[in-house]
């Protein structure tokens, strides 16, 4: 889904325009400045519907969608591209929502422990040394 809305809309990873929150939900709040915010949501009854596909029954043994057949594969897109957007989508407006972008920063210092180059805002403090992530024991 993510890979999606990033071709869709340009907004990506590497310009800070798209930012995870893992909530494991299938959901995305579109923003614009002038216009204000909107979350899109994928409603249970088309999750309910489309997960009866055989489609499923393979993702759920851990096969890749590029191993499933391709006749299986055709069968849910196809079903997909037939379903109106308001079966598919829950549409709502979020008049509280505050875009707070992250500010880019070159700025950088090596890890104490492992020697790499890490940008200012993945810095940790260890026992008062900079360090980065993996380095810090941070596990989340």
């Amino acid at each position: 889904m993510v890979d999606g809305i990033q071709i869709a809309t340009g907004a990506t990873y590497g310009k800070v325009l798209v930012e995870k929150t893992f909530y494991g939900k299938l959901a995305a709040i579109f923003y614009h400045p002038k216009k204000g915010a909107v979350r899109y949501s994928l409603k249970p009854e088309f999750i309910d519907a489309m997960g009866k596909f055989e489609f499923f029954v393979y993702r759920k043994k851990g096969v890749e969608p590029s191993q499933i057949p391709q006749k299986v594969v055709e069968e849910v897109i196809n079903w997909v591209y037939e379903q109106s957007d308001e079966f598919m989508f829950k549409v709502e407006p979020k008049p509280d929502f505050r875009f707070s972008p992250v500010k880019g920063s070159f700025n950088k210092e090596k890890c104490s422990i492992c020697g790499e180059y890490v940008f200012e805002r993945y810095l940790r403090m260890k026992d008062g040394k900079p360090v980065c992530i993996p380095c810090s024991g941070y596990k989340e």
